[in-house]
């Protein structure tokens, strides 16, 4: 599909008193400051943290579960995780989705007692028609290395490689924003977020992938890490228990 396209299913979507035009704006202007350089040498890095997002609803309220870990390759588990509760207020629009998920995933972030080398998103990064996924978003507003990964395509034409990837093709301006790994039967859509080249980015995926899997081990990690919190608040009984949990904005999973 053509940017023009995703206008239209945004526009679709998009409540009244929000302009569509100042947002394309706002992602324009921050996908200008993606850099896509190697920062971190992916082949030595050891401790990488993993983001995912997850959403309970309790009447008009809308609560996004944001949960991270860090895991560590040369050990081989998990050294720290966070996960925390915060309301969801911008609605769901289609190729605006960070705007909507920023906030919930830098709290769970900044909550993490270990700092990573580099950061693993469940989402997309430069594969994207205005250059913003969520991995870029977070990678320019904490300046870190991140990488977006995800398990559809959003954006972009397959084009076979070589080595029998597959990279994503912008075909309005013929830039390659992404890559498809081929793992098992399904592929898994890589891009650069911020502060790290694609083919870097590639590498550190395919080094963290496992048979069982379609995400690499840092994102499973911290899916599973949000479906065990969505579940443990769908048994939640009382607005009391609801309503401190968005206080405090942690779940007493954290350690």
């Amino acid at each position: 599909m053509r940017k023009s396209t995703y206008d239209k299913i945004a526009l679709r979507y998009l409540p009244r008193g929000y302009d569509l035009a100042k947002l394309r704006r706002v992602q324009i202007l921050l996908a200008s400051r993606v850099k896509e350089i190697d920062i971190v040498d992916v082949d030595k890095v050891d401790l990488v943290c993993g983001l995912d997002l997850a959403y309970v609803r309790r009447g008009s309220i809308e609560i996004g579960i944001a949960c991270a870990v860090v895991y560590s390759i040369s050990r081989g588990e998990l050294v720290d995780k966070s996960c925390v509760y915060t309301e969801v207020k911008f609605p769901y629009i289609p190729t605006l989705l960070s705007l909507r998920e920023l906030r919930p995933m830098v709290m769970a972030y900044k909550r993490l007692s270990i700092e990573p080398e580099i950061v693993l998103v469940d989402g997309h990064g430069r594969a994207h028609p205005y250059r913003l996924g969520i991995a870029s978003h977070l990678g320019v507003v904490l300046r870190k290395p991140t990488i977006g990964v995800a398990k559809s395509l959003l954006y972009g034409k397959l084009v076979p490689r070589p080595d029998g990837d597959l990279d994503i093709l912008d075909e309005e301006t013929s830039e390659i924003i992404g890559r498809a790994v081929r793992h098992d039967s399904k592929h898994v859509y890589v891009s650069v977020g911020n502060l790290v080249t694609l083919d870097s980015a590639v590498r550190l995926v395919k080094r963290l992938l496992l048979t069982c899997s379609q995400m690499p081990v840092p994102i499973l990690y911290a899916h599973r890490l949000c479906n065990s919190e969505k579940r443990r608040a769908a048994k939640m009984r009382g607005v009391e228990r609801i309503d401190k949990l968005l206080r405090d904005g942690d779940s007493e999973e954290r350690r």
